[in-house]
């Protein structure tokens, strides 16, 4: 069943897009990721106008991407999220590249097939460019994803969601959560390389514009401002009162050329909106 009509709501623009025409179905989404970092904003995002399946492995094994049948019955898009994936001192360690490429391949050689036909979208990353195992993986994915005529958009360096520190965390998540139980920001790299942000709201809001557009060219998801990791860390600081302790490792800047910037889309919170809204959230 693919939904039924909206014929008591209004339209909204409250997320720059117009969601109900008083016509149009309820669509639904299957989002394949969906307890992930990204996963559970992106669902929380839809089901505000729209109906969404939760598909992911910390929901049932038997929902693992790598070897598991899709039922696509009913579903009008699907979102790929569902990848093996983490912050930088995961994804740069030496010693997960060969079990993040071969589990991520197997994603994507189990997966994208199966999609074929459907509309998707499929989660990228300005990594995409870089030569490692994730970069790599991410990069065969978005070609993929173009010959079976699905959209790619490439997120960069998202935040604004509280994680479990581990050694997946990401890197604003660990420095907030350092500063307010600890007094101090223990940083791994003395903090000079540059990055751009892009709060985990308008990541969602890029995902959904693309899918409904259908666009076919890939795109960048990013504020487009560049900034370095002491900076995220020394304004922590500031709201919190830690001290920042910088690591003795160089901070690395990567060769991340952009491929487009999204027509109708733009990155709205500000950077210094977002983390207080992280340090100090909303009860």
């Amino acid at each position: 069943m693919k939904g039924s009509s909206l014929a008591d709501s209004k339209p909204s623009k409250t997320d720059g897009i117009v969601i109900d025409d008083h016509k149009s179905l309820i669509p639904v989404n299957l989002v394949l990721g969906s307890e992930g970092f990204l996963g559970r904003a992106l669902c929380r995002y839809l089901e505000r106008h729209e109906r969404v399946i939760h598909y992911d492995i910390k929901l049932d094994p038997a929902q693992d991407l790598r070897s598991a049948r899709l039922n696509l019955d009913g579903v009008d898009r699907v979102y790929l999220l569902a990848w093996d994936v983490g912050g930088a001192k995961y994804l740069f360690n030496p010693n997960t590249q060969k079990f993040q490429f071969e589990w991520n391949m197997k994603i994507l050689a189990n997966t994208l097939p199966q999609l074929d036909g459907k509309p998707f979208l499929f989660v990228s990353s300005q990594q995409a460019s870089v030569a490692n195992a994730y970069g790599v993986s991410k990069s065969i994915g978005e070609t993929w994803t173009q010959l079976l005529g699905g959209v790619a958009v490439r997120l960069w360096n998202i935040y604004g969601e509280m994680e479990p520190e581990s050694e997946r965390s990401h890197v604003v998540a660990d420095f907030v959560r350092q500063a307010k139980e600890t007094g101090e920001i223990r940083m791994r790299t003395n903090g000079l390389e540059h990055r751009q942000f892009t709060h985990v709201l308008d990541a969602c809001r890029a995902l959904h514009l693309a899918m409904i557009q259908q666009y076919h060219d890939i795109y960048d998801a990013s504020s487009y401002d560049w900034l370095t990791i002491r900076q995220i860390a020394d304004f922590i600081a500031a709201e919190t009162g830690a001290k920042v302790i910088p690591g003795k490792i160089e901070g690395r800047d990567f060769n991340t050329p952009y491929v487009g910037k999204m027509p109708g889309w733009s990155a709205d919170t500000k950077l210094e909106d977002g983390l207080r809204e992280m340090i100090w959230p909303k009860t």
